[in-house]
């Protein structure tokens, strides 16, 4: 196992100058894309799968939702969301809420689902809060905390390099050990699985757990747990949820797995009702409400969720299997990719965004470093701009251990683009192939 978080002058150097930086950044990520995903031709590293049209959609109207989308207006809609569409959401989750899910007390709010990252973190957040977030991360689930000058302390994963990243509870018991006390309580833990960027996942049993340790901290007021669960849908069914569970924000929605991003929905779930009065009071400053027909979409997909997912999850398994193949024909450019070894408790592993740890010198290039060849960042520049290939790396998560791209499993024209990006490869660096 490598060490998950080397010391090292410089990089601690930029961390310093990161958390120093005043006020929210632009996200490193989207800017990225901003230049690029709508214009090169093979995207490598998307977060959502496969997407379905609105005529396919449609098509699995039941009458009362088909005889809704007739009659819909251009309208305001309600602020929460259409009673419908909760009443849905809360039944997606009956089994984690039991068979009565309409009694459980839970709330919910409808959001765009990086707006309900923001509303959580600015509301429930305050300056000199100390928080736990897996790192390398989203910008967004740490961003907010950051530019308040929160404490954030990072819970960073283990490399096999057999080819799977594993985030450990006891880093997190040593992380809250060493640092919360009952004069230094934790305000929250941002836990995010299946994880994006690396592709590890907790089984229930582990999310029990982690609830526990949090439970269990010496302190009056209990800690926030805002659990990302975005991708779990990936998973299958019934798939492991932080969902019902004490002083819990759960943010889910409809465009990662499911093959809707287009809709911009997603929704908050939680167990505090004090937490949902500051975050639904937020909104009222951010989207408000929702798109009508956009609910109405929202509907007829949690009705039918198999309809939507089972094609999505078939695709990122196959694609899984022709990664590790790619990867293994660059043997000068990548470590081996088994994040499917990371957890034998799940009973199914699938993720829809991997993390591949690139090996140094980046292609094996040792002497006379083409200028492409000299950060991870020149390369994903030279990529986008001379081969129309379209690629995250770790750069873009702020994760300087190791040189790593995010690959995106869940569209079919994947093997089209990871075919592309190993032709590109072996042209930069010939000897590496």
């Amino acid at each position: 196992m490598a060490d998950p978080r080397p010391c090292n002058g410089e990089k601690d150097a930029k961390r310093r100058c990161r958390k120093e930086e005043d006020g929210v950044r632009p996200s490193f990520l989207e800017r990225f894309f901003a230049k690029y995903e709508f214009t090169c031709e093979h995207m490598i590293s998307c977060s959502d799968c496969q997407a379905w049209t609105t005529r396919e959609v449609l098509a699995v109207a039941d009458p009362e939702c088909q005889a809704m989308w007739d009659a819909s207006t251009l309208g305001y809609t309600e602020s929460l969301g259409h009673p419908k569409l909760l009443d849905e959401i809360r039944k997606h989750y009956t089994y984690r809420l039991g068979n009565a899910p309409s009694q459980i007390p839970v709330q919910i709010t409808t959001c765009v689902p990086v707006e309900g990252i923001f509303v959580a973190m600015t509301a429930l957040l305050s300056a000199g809060d100390r928080i736990i977030a897996m790192m390398p991360a989203y910008q967004a689930l740490y961003e907010i905390a950051r530019s308040k000058r929160c404490c954030i302390l990072p819970w960073t994963p283990h490399y096999s390099q057999t080819g799977f990243w594993e985030f450990r509870l006891s880093d997190l018991q040593s992380i809250l050990d060493e640092n919360i006390t009952a004069d230094a309580p934790l305000k929250m833990l941002m836990i995010n699985s299946p994880h994006n960027p690396t592709g590890a996942a907790f089984d229930q049993s582990q999310l029990d757990a982690v609830c526990e340790l949090v439970t269990k901290l010496p302190q009056t007021e209990p800690a926030v747990i805002f659990s990302d669960e975005m991708y779990s849908e990936i998973i299958g069914p019934e798939s492991p949820s932080m969902v019902g569970k004490a002083r819990t924000v759960v943010l889910s929605g409809l465009s990662k797995p499911w093959g809707m991003p287009g809709l911009r929905m997603g929704w908050l779930i939680c167990s505090n009702s004090e937490d949902f009065k500051s975050m639904i009071s937020l909104r009222d400053y951010t989207t408000l409400c929702l798109p009508p027909h956009c609910e109405i979409l929202s509907i007829i997909t949690l009705r039918c969720p198999e309809t939507f997912l089972v094609r999505n999850r078939q695709i990122a398994a196959s694609n899984y299997l022709l990664l590790q193949k790619v990867l293994e024909s660059l043997p000068h450019w990548f470590y081996p990719m088994n994040q499917h070894q990371q957890n034998d408790r799940p009973q199914t592993w699938r993720a829809a965004v991997v993390f591949g740890r690139l090996k140094l010198p980046l292609g094996g290039v040792a002497h006379g470093v083409p200028a492409q060849l000299q950060s991870i960042s020149a390369l994903a520049e030279h990529l986008a701009k001379e081969h129309s290939i379209c690629m995250a790396v770790s750069d873009f998560f702020e994760f300087d251990n190791f040189p790593c791209v995010r690959f995106g499993l869940g569209r079919e024209a994947f093997p089209e683009a990871l075919q592309k990006l190993q032709l590109a490869l072996q042209k930069i660096a010939p000897g590496a192939q």
